[in-house]
C-alpha cells in the first residue's frame, strides 16, 4: 500500500494499482518479474529473482488523478490533468464513465470535443459557444436539433 491508500502490486509482467473504489490499472510493464516490498512517495522498493534490491520511480499520475476524482478533490484533478501528462481522450472517457462530464468540459480545449461533450450532456450554452468558434454548418444543425429537443426556441 502506498501512503494514499492505493494498493500497488506486481504480476509477472506488470506493476499495477487498485484504488479504494475498485478501479485498477497498469502503471508499467516489466521485462522481468519484481517482488514489491514497499511503495512510498512514488518510489517502489522491490526485489528481483536474483535477490537484488531495486528502487525505481513510478509514474503515478493516472492513479493519483483517479484517486483525486474519487475523493472529489477537483483542484487536484485539475492539477493532474494539466501537469500529469495524461492522455486527453482517456481522461475524458474516464470522466464521462464516472459521471463527471461537467468536469471534462472545464479541461477540454479542443472546440470540436467541447461541442460534442456539451451536446451529449445537454449543455446548450456551452455547445453554442463552441459552435460559434467552429462556425461549421453541421455543428449548427446539430445544435439546432438539440435546442428544439430541449424546447429552447431562442437558440434553435
Amino acid at each position: 500500500w502506498d501512503e494514499n491508500g492505493v494498493f500497488v502490486y506486481s504480476t509477472l509482467s506488470h506493476v499495477k494499482y487498485c484504488l479504494p473504489n475498485g478501479d485498477s490499472g497498469i502503471i508499467h510493464s516489466l521485462a522481468n518479474p519484481l517482488y514489491i516490498v514497499r511503495v512510498h512517495r512514488q518510489i517502489v522498493y522491490c526485489m528481483d529473482r536474483e535477490h537484488k534490491v531495486h528502487k525505481q520511480r513510478l509514474n503515478c499520475s493516472e492513479y493519483l488523478f483517479k484517486l483525486a476524482l474519487h475523493k472529489r478533490n477537483f483542484n487536484d484533478v485539475k492539477l493532474w490533468i494539466t501537469n500529469g501528462r495524461l492522455c486527453g481522450n482517456a481522461v475524458i472517457g474516464y470522466l464521462k464513465q464516472k459521471g463527471f462530464p461537467e468536469v471534462a468540459l472545464h479541461f477540454v480545449e479542443d472546440q470540436q470535443t467541447r461541442f460534442n461533450l456539451a451536446l451529449e450532456y445537454g449543455h446548450i450554452e456551452e455547445a453554442m459557444t463552441a459552435a460559434q468558434e467552429l462556425d461549421d454548418r453541421s455543428c449548427w444543425n446539430r445544435l439546432g436539433l438539440e435546442a428544439l429537443r430541449q424546447g429552447n426556441q431562442q437558440i434553435a
